[in-house]
């Protein structure tokens, strides 16, 4: 979540809350889609036309999520997990369990990024705070990846053929926030995506692994506003 804040302590990536908060929509079981009668993998036309589909029905979901940031200069691997919910529009709540409790609230307008470890909250406009429009844009109820992104398919040793997995490859049309490839590993059997792979200009990486994902619950608008404990202290960044 940390990822695409325009301030923040360091450590989180630079890519992760475009993943989770942005594509993670597409991380999704398509239980009502029928997989495409085909001999061998699905073009990748149509299983980008299902993630979309799915993607729009989607109000609401909550998942755990597994982070690996790898930074590439430094030679330094970091991770990270937690558990996330989102409903549309644009409210988020993302929270860190471990290396160490970290959160990240918004309910559209405000965002509040809480460390425990140091007593305190950041408040910021949730428009000021994301410094790449692609995240909101999802989170509004914009599925449409091929507006963002040139999309292709992956192939190696795994996948050739493969009538279980496909690797989307999703390069920006017009990039933001150095971010220069995703890979989104989908599961033809689910429509599932399971695991997201973003890279960033200076070759660092940011995985997110998802499990235990649930959609359309009806989650409460309550989860994602958040009063700061009386001991923490409250900072405002100047705006941008």
């Amino acid at each position: 979540m940390r990822a695409l804040l325009r301030r923040g302590r360091p450590g989180g990536g630079r890519t992760g809350l475009l993943i989770a908060c942005g594509l993670l929509f597409l991380a999704l079981p398509a239980a009502r889609l029928t997989p495409p009668a085909i001999a061998g993998a699905p073009d990748v036309g149509v299983v980008v036309d299902k993630l979309q589909a799915t993607c729009a029905k989607t109000q609401d979901l909550s998942a755990q999520f597994q982070q690996t940031v790898s930074y590439r200069s430094l030679n330094i691997v970091r991770e990270g997990g937690g558990s996330f919910m989102v409903k549309r529009p644009g409210k988020v709540r993302w929270e860190y369990n471990r290396p160490e409790p970290r959160l990240f609230v918004t309910d559209g307008k405000t965002l509040w990024d809480y460390s425990p470890a140091d007593k305190q909250v950041r408040v910021l406009e949730a428009g000021e705070a994301f410094s790449s429009r692609v995240p909101l844009s999802f989170l509004a109820g914009d599925c449409d990846l091929r507006r963002e992104f040139t999309v292709s398919a992956v192939e190696h040793a795994a996948t050739r053929g493969s009538t279980d997995l496909m690797i989307l490859d999703l390069k920006p049309l017009h990039p933001e926030a150095g971010i220069t490839r995703i890979l989104l590993e989908v599961n033809l059997q689910t429509y599932i995506v399971g695991k997201t792979t973003a890279f960033d200009a200076a070759g660092n990486t940011t995985v997110i692994a998802l499990t235990n994902v649930t959609l359309n619950t009806g989650l409460s608008d309550r989860q994602f506003q958040f009063t700061p404990p009386a001991d923490v202290s409250v900072v405002n960044p100047a705006k941008r």
